[in-house]
């Protein structure tokens, strides 16, 4: 069975043309653009970095608390003196 000019122009309309693929990326293209390893490197630096501020967050965290106890700490003194002295 023989391909005729009308099943040709039936599948134009179904397969890409040269034309219609011009507008898609090339391999050369695609070398602009990170690679996987690039992207592992990358994602190993950030998290290096989102760890080290991470330890920076928990130390402030920590002096914050140590902080809040000292300052109950104070208070509880200063209402002991107070209520010695008799100020309201």
């Amino acid at each position: 069975m023989a391909i005729t000019d009308k099943d040709i122009e039936k599948l134009k309309g179904t397969f890409a043309t040269k034309k219609d693929l011009d507008g898609f990326a090339t391999k050369k293209d695609l070398d602009r653009f990170a690679t996987k390893e690039d992207l592992a490197e990358f994602k190993g630096a950030v998290i290096t970095r989102l760890d080290r501020v991470m330890g920076e967050l928990e130390k402030a965290r920590e002096d914050r608390v140590l902080a809040k106890a000292k300052d109950d700490e104070q208070d509880g003194r200063l209402d002991r003196l107070e209520a010695k002295v008799g100020v309201a």
